[in-house]
């Protein structure tokens, strides 16, 4: 043996007063029954300590130890075998000191600072683990506790063996799963095996999980814990083909599967091997007839979230063909698979079902129809019915992205409701509300936005800027998700408001209605139109009509040559002028392309987008403060091809002078009482437009008649105008946007069961500058700070204003055997972990209860 590697050792040993219970002088024992070490131990030259060899004369030995040196560090060589405690006459002396070794088993359990001396003989027997430098180095690396007992040392070398900094046995646990539930392909378990032991293993397992001990396995293991983590889920509705797999108790079961199920680094690995076992154990099959009250905050599988989808598929289109329906709780039930593991694979799955809920609640809302006179009909479309057809294009949207063919029936369902019920219905009662003359009394008209909105802001002082951004086709349900999203995102105030379009409902003449001029003069035929005799055709045209009459410096921009702009360039480019026109085109350069209309809902969210990227960079870079955002036009849009019975054929004759899909242009009315025709304050010579009733279409030839544009609906001619007025941001002022906040309802904070409900209320309505949370909520120890429940994640984004509506409530698991009596409850943002909501709680369990509630 290397005598400096000995001579380092009892150094270390004798400088090192973690190792010694006691402050005083400090005695080695180092017996060498084969005196192998004797020329070492003759070597060594220990600073401060005193080398004495020991012979027959224990009590001289004593003598000098204890009266004349009582204060010297001593190390006693003892050139024989450690006596029998009865004979041991220096037993005293040794126990208040430490004993040496320097066999290779020996000098580890010394370089490791243990005290316990059985732990030298786990070392010897376990000597294969410490021939590696590497494994060894790791060991001593993790700093385990001199106190440390049998099982400590050996979870520190299976932590080793796992590639874990510190020893942790739910970690190592879940390090040996992810490397296969079968053994033989394992390599971790075959390290084990070799290095340590398997019985080490799964003593550690044991402990950690409360896993019956009878012939334990991987595959075994892995499964009782996931099936005990499913039963608490379902609270306690577990399938009886299940119900032999159940770990009892189930709390640390719970959280060891909890726990990983939560870990970015893992869960891609425990999502494997949960569909490993899932297939096993057939667990659609035990579930499928499971109702989703019991279902639904189930995670452990993925079939869940299949089960679960089917059925409210199911559900959905028995009720597309009633009046009436309860979808208030599949609604909240749906809410809280957005924060569970497998939301993201079906999250347009669940979008579209959460979007036909809102159809079908929708139409509830209108079992008597529509019947109204024109402007009042036109209101109630700018204030509800508009979010109908929001509902449809987020269903549409998100049905195209799903995933399979789940949803096939439903958007056949869906489909039929929006065309058949709501389009025929609304369109219906529109036609017949409407009279001859295209104009609504007590409802602005288009022609008049630039006097209505424009006008006053130049007015009020010549040094206002207007920025007025039209975007084709912006119908005015996307305008009220963009007036939202807007009022969320920004600082300033901002209103919507619905003006009265013109007919026909097209881009030229929708673009002419928007500048300043006091006469709109439509020809048919004529791809111009005039206001007070200047061309509206083109760049050039409409800058000129600003220029002339608005009186103030004006300018047409491009919106992607303005987004495309540095800061510098944007406010360069604006500053010489009052009155900025800004034409932005996504909507309608989409939908009217046959090749390209199918994507044209899609297109809305784009432009929801860039609209705001638009508003950000006017008011945060080149200093605008007063943005207007309106449209031409709207249009209509149905993802269903357009039946021959929906079109209506096409008038002919010398007195039509212009013919499109959803309008014509007439010298005089035509005999059909089955079209509207009427006349516009600008044509002149009696000239009248004539469109068929609703949503139906004229029989044009040629693709492309799923979006339209041109008629009298209320989606074509409810034309959209939001103000935006900008407040710059003052010192201490963060803004008036702010998350909305959470409190508990609870009449008794106590626990008395391992399975507990308490509910939460969020305490404002997610509107206006109130946004959405993500909490996380839990049970901590007040000492240590650690959870001693699951940790739930929710959402707080209810909109109703009625507190009752925005209850949440959820369902903890104590995951400790023994968690102490007065906790905190703690509620914080998932986003940045800052605590909302830090409340004392107070457990009482008694006897344990896996399934019990509160």
């Amino acid at each position: 043996m290397n005598t400096a590697r000995i001579q380092n050792t009892l150094e270390i040993l004798f400088q090192d007063s973690a190792r010694w219970l006691h402050p005083g002088r400090r005695v080695v024992f180092w017996y060498d029954p084969e005196q192998q070490f004797a020329s070492s131990f003759n070597e060594l030259q220990l600073e401060g300590v005193e080398k004495l060899q020991l012979a027959d004369t224990p009590f001289t030995v004593k003598y000098r130890l204890l009266t004349l040196q009582p204060n010297q560090a001593f190390l006693l060589y003892a050139p024989f075998p450690e006596p029998a405690p009865q004979e041991n006459w220096l037993l005293d002396i040794q126990k208040s000191g430490l004993t040496f070794s320097a066999d290779p088993a020996a000098l580890i359990y010394a370089d490791l600072g243990l005290r316990s001396r059985r732990l030298e003989i786990i070392i010897r027997e376990q000597i294969k683990f410490f021939k590696s430098r590497k494994r060894t180095e790791a060991l001593q690396a993790m700093g385990i506790s001199p106190d440390s007992d049998e099982r400590e040392l050996l979870l520190a070398m299976l932590s080793v063996l796992a590639g874990l900094k510190v020893p942790d046995a739910g970690t190592l646990i879940r390090r040996v799963l992810l490397g296969g539930l079968l053994e033989t392909d394992n390599a971790l378990w075959s390290d084990i095996e070799r290095f340590v032991s398997a019985e080490a293993f799964w003593e550690v397992a044991v402990q950690y999980t409360d896993l019956p001990k009878q012939h334990p396995s991987l595959n075994k293991l892995f499964t009782q814990l996931l099936v005990t983590h499913f039963a608490i889920s379902l609270h306690g509705v577990i399938p009886p083909q299940l119900a032999n797999q159940v770990i009892s108790p189930g709390q640390r079961a719970y959280a060891f599967i909890d726990q990983w199920m939560r870990d970015q680094q893992d869960s891609s690995g425990w999502k494997t091997l949960s569909s490993e076992v899932a297939e096993q154990l057939q667990i659609f099959d035990a579930i499928e007839n499971l109702e989703p009250e019991v279902l639904f905050e189930a995670a452990s599988f993925e079939v869940v979230d299949q089960v679960l989808i089917r059925t409210c598929v199911k559900k959905l289109q028995t009720q597309t063909g009633q009046q009436k329906t309860e979808l208030a709780s599949w609604r909240t039930w749906l809410q809280t698979r957005h924060t569970l593991i497998w939301f993201p694979k079906y999250e347009k799955i669940y979008q579209a079902l959460e979007a036909a809920i809102a159809i079908l609640e929708f139409k509830q809302q209108y079992t008597g129809g529509f019947r109204e006179s024109a402007p009042v009909l036109f209101k109630a479309y700018a204030s509800d019915l508009h979010l109908f057809d929001r509902a449809y294009r987020h269903f549409i949207i998100a049905s195209d992205d799903a995933q399979g063919d789940i949803l096939k029936g439903l958007i056949e369902d869906v489909e039929n409701l929006y065309t058949q019920w709501f389009l025929d219905g609304l369109g219906e009662a529109w036609s017949d509300a409407l009279s001859d003359h295209w104009e609504l009394e007590g409802i602005a008209s288009q022609s008049k936005f630039f006097g209505r909105h424009v006008f006053p802001i130049l007015e009020r002082s010549d040094r206002e800027k207007v920025f007025v951004i039209i975007s084709d086709a912006l119908r005015y349900e996307v305008a009220s998700e963009l007036q939202e999203v807007i009022y969320k995102e920004m600082r300033g105030e901002t209103e919507l408001e619905a003006q009265f379009g013109v007919l026909p409902s097209v881009t030229r003449l929708g673009m002419a209605a928007l500048l300043p001029g006091s006469k709109l003069e439509l020809i048919p035929g004529d791809d111009d139109v005039r206001i007070d005799g200047l061309s509206t055709k083109g760049t050039v045209a409409r800058q000129k009509v600003l220029t002339e009459n608005s009186h103030v410096d004006s300018t047409v921009l491009n919106a992607k040559d303005l987004l495309a702009m540095s800061t510098e360039e944007g406010r360069l480019i604006v500053q010489p002028y009052r009155l900025i026109y800004i034409y932005h085109n996504v909507i309608d350069a989409i939908g009217d392309q046959a090749s390209s209309e199918r994507q044209v809902l899609s297109a809305c969210g784009t432009a929801i987008s860039e609209l705001l990227r638009l508003v950000k960079k006017i008011c945060n870079s080149i200093n605008g403060t007063n943005v207007i955002i309106t449209a031409d036009h709207g249009f209509l849009y149905q993802r269903c091809p357009i039946q021959e019975a929906d079109k209506r054929p096409l008038p002919s004759g010398e007195a039509i002078l212009e013919s499109k899909r959803r309008y014509l242009l007439a010298r005089e009315q035509v005999n059909d009482s089955t079209l509207l025709q009427f006349s516009l304050p600008y044509t002149e010579n009696g000239i009248v437009a004539i469109v068929p009733r609703g949503s139906l279409r004229f029989a044009v030839q040629g693709a492309g008649a799923q979006f339209v544009h041109g008629g009298a609906s209320l989606q074509e001619v409810c034309v959209p105008v939001i103000t935006y007025h900008h407040q710059r941001a003052i010192k201490g002022d963060d803004g008036p946007a702010r998350k909305v906040g959470v409190q508990v309802s609870a009449r008794v904070r106590r626990v008395t069961n391992n399975r507990f409900s308490l509910t939460l209320v969020q305490t404002e309505a997610v509107e206006g500058k109130w946004r959405s949370r993500q909490i996380t909520v839990a049970l901590y120890d007040p000492q240590t700070n650690i959870p001693i429940t699951d940790v739930r994640v929710t959402n707080l984004s209810s909109t109703s204003i009625y507190p009752s509506d925005r209850e949440i409530s959820l369902r903890l698991t104590v995951t400790t055997t023994n968690p102490p009596t007065n906790v905190y409850l703690i509620v914080k943002d998932a986003d940045d972990e800052s605590e909302l909501l830090r409340d004392p709680w107070a457990v009482s369990l008694g006897i344990a209860n896996d399934f019990g509630d509160f």
